[in-house]
């Protein structure tokens, strides 16, 4: 799964913001009326073969474009605008790379329980450590390209409740087994440079009841890549946004207020 939002000034109202999601839009239902009430203007957005897109998963095979939509919406912004963009679980990895590619027009990076590269790793090395820990996939069904390497995955019902959504209510568990599909799995490194991903200031939020990118993992990551400031998320499973979405909302609010004057 792999989600963005998308924090930014609203013109002559500033402070406002907008937000944009990934992989699935629905995900982020919860969070969206708490965003507004805080002053957001919220919306959702949804990456090439995820939610809107029929593209099938198979069919995405560069970063480029399974981030199409998201580098679509950069290139649409008024010069001058920057905004605050947040990474969830694979996000990461794309999140990096708009780092790269767009760092005048980002003012803060946020990875929410998400994979934080270091420059030449691969979305295959950050599954593996996974598994390395796992030792099994469960249900998850991976597709198989004609090379004998996997080209996408979908997570099956056993892990997601196991390993995604432990904490997280019923309701919430059964929306997102409704509207899961197979996400891409790009062989492609993730290459970035101090001179544009480094110019980027960048925030962790730690899940501290994660069993799929657990805690331990989330803090190597932040050791071997330290970022500008840590959130931590205690009690939350994987799904933040499901498991404790008022706590997000402040924590993605104090953020957008933090860096609302950087340009």
């Amino acid at each position: 799964m792999s989600s963005f939002y998308v924090i930014r000034d609203g013109g002559k109202e500033r402070g406002r913001g907008t937000l944009c999601a990934g992989s699935w839009s629905m995900s982020w239902y919860k969070l969206l009326p708490l965003l507004k009430t805080a002053g957001h203007v919220a919306t959702a957005i949804d990456l090439a073969s995820c939610g809107i897109y029929s593209m099938d998963a198979n069919q995405i095979q560069t970063w480029s474009d399974l981030n199409e939509p998201l580098i679509r919406l950069f290139n649409s912004l008024p010069p001058q605008e920057k905004v605050i963009l947040v990474g969830y679980n694979m996000g990461g990895m794309s999140l990096s790379l708009m780092m790269e590619q767009f760092p005048d027009k980002i003012k803060a990076a946020v990875f929410l329980t998400a994979f934080m590269p270091l420059s030449g790793s691969s979305a295959m090395e950050m599954i593996s450590e996974v598994l390395a820990r796992l030792y099994s996939w469960g249900d998850t069904e991976f597709i198989m390209g004609e090379s004998g390497i996997p080209t996408s995955f979908k997570f099956g019902p056993a892990f997601s409740w196991q390993m995604l959504y432990q904490n997280s209510p019923t309701e919430d568990i059964e929306l997102g087994e409704l509207l899961k599909r197979k996400f891409p799995i790009i062989q492609g490194e993730v290459v970035f440079s101090q001179e544009r991903y480094g110019r980027v200031p960048r925030v962790y939020v730690v899940t501290k009841d994660d069993n799929a990118i657990w805690e331990e993992l989330q803090r190597k990551m932040i050791a071997e890549n330290s970022p500008d400031r840590v959130y931590e998320m205690e009690g939350s499973d994987h799904s933040a946004f499901f498991c404790y979405p008022h706590r997000l909302a402040e924590i993605l609010d104090e953020i957008s207020s933090s860096y609302n004057g950087i340009y």
